[in-house]
């Protein structure tokens, strides 16, 4: 439960700060750009975009009932509202649990981001084996709002003293909100046996696309630029429709700059952690957010290596758990080998696919003995030629069903 010194401050920040939605006649679950005449729209932007601190409340209350999540502050705004952090695990204190953190709202007017990082709160504490699954060997860490400030006085970008936290990083002085989730991260890397391995800033962009901003290799390093691709690939890959390449937006071209929460993750931490600012759509056309939630949270887990082969219900395609595809090496630069095992000597059928879904390479067609059975892939395709660098899918088909194996050739 929250500590009562916080309930304290809550039930008085609600009291002198927090204005009523009921004065207004706006539907404040949905977003604000979405069925609305423009005039209320106007009404809606200069509140709260659609969700208030009160909202966020109420929903801490909502999750917190729930066994497996902990509601927390780790510091206070400008006006001494909470900053608060939901931990969600089965097991919050394992040392071998992988970490993940994710901290959206740090600009009030980009509301699109929390709705997906609250469909991604949503999965986590549903109550399928797959979720299960992921809390028992994760813990995520999630701060929903983390200017509530701004949200409540309607400032799109800035706290309460009219500072842009984003780009505050490098201030002699941080704002008090930039230097709670700054003390975060310093407490979840160096003093834990399992720190942080991907950090998800959530923003929206009036680009009205859904997109990863690109770490360039001379603000980075060669070999993080290749991570970097592979993990915004992979999200891709689970909503193929929705997310743009990861080229589409490219920075840090010049050199590393020093005022971002990604500056400073990869002046301490390099390549140990993904830390990457996500962009949702900022445009009438937002939405499908549950999608985009499920596409980034499958990407976390193949980047991290987390296995969901073994979660009945872990895939959206209703893929037979029959049988097991995997390959080895992944990333692969030469060759990979690609084995399955199956329960029954099924008639089979392996391809390689590329990421627009064009089938490159027939491996296999015919019968599959039972147990394990293994094919080598040497990046060609039909023609024997070599296929270019990037994302793959190793599908094999049987008459029990099918799977898909994302994989990452790399020249």
């Amino acid at each position: 439960m929250f500590k009562p010194i916080y309930k304290f401050i809550i039930i008085f920040g609600l009291l002198t700060h927090l204005k009523s939605q009921n004065n207004n006649n706006i539907n404040f679950n949905k977003k604000c750009q979405i069925n609305f005449s423009n005039q209320e729209s106007v009404i809606c932007e200069s509140h709260d975009w659609g969700y208030s601190y009160q909202d966020l409340i109420e929903d801490l209350n909502r999750w917190e009932e729930y066994p497996y999540v902990v509601v927390d502050s780790i510091g206070f705004s400008v006006q001494n509202r909470a900053l608060w952090e939901i931990t969600i695990s089965n097991q919050p204190e394992s040392s071998s649990h992988h970490r993940i953190y994710i901290h959206a709202r740090t600009h009030p007017g980009e509301e699109e981001s929390f709705w997906v990082t609250k469909e991604i709160i949503n999965i986590l504490v549903s109550n399928s084996q797959f979720a299960e699954s992921i809390r028992s060997n994760f813990i995520f860490h999630i701060i929903p709002m983390h200017n509530p400030d701004g949200v409540e006085l309607g400032y799109p970008r800035e706290n309460a003293n009219g500072i842009d936290i984003e780009s505050g990083w490098d201030d002699l002085v941080l704002q008090p909100e930039v230097s709670a989730l700054k003390n975060r991260f310093i407490d979840l890397m160096i003093p834990v046996a399992n720190p942080i391995k991907v950090a998800l800033n959530m923003h929206s962009a009036y680009a009205c696309k859904r997109f990863f901003i690109y770490h360039d290799a001379n603000g980075t390093s060669m070999n993080f630029s290749f991570l970097q691709q592979q993990f915004i690939m992979g999200v891709k890959s689970y909503f193929q429709a929705g997310f743009e390449n990861w080229d589409y937006f490219i920075s840090w071209t010049s050199g590393t700059p020093d005022q971002y929460p990604e500056s400073w993750w990869w002046m301490n931490h390099g390549e140990n952690v993904m830390a990457l600012t996500y962009e949702d759509m900022n445009c009438s056309f937002a939405g499908s957010y549950d999608s985009t939630a499920n596409a980034i949270l499958r990407g976390i887990f193949d980047y991290v290596g987390f296995n969901l082969s073994t979660t009945r219900d872990s895939n959206i395609n209703g893929i037979n758990n029959s049988f097991l595809l995997n390959n080895y090496p992944n990333p692969f630069n030469q060759s990979t080998k690609i084995s399955f095992i199956i329960d029954q000597p099924y008639n089979s059928s392996v391809n390689i696919y590329d990421i627009s879904g064009k089938k490159v390479k027939t491996l296999f067609i015919g019968k599959s003995v039972l147990g394990k059975n293994e094919i080598i892939w040497k990046g060609k395709n039909d023609l024997g030629k070599d296929v270019p660098s990037g994302f793959y899918f190793c599908s094999i088909t049987t008459e029990a069903g099918s799977k898909t194996k994302k994989m990452l050739y790399l020249k």
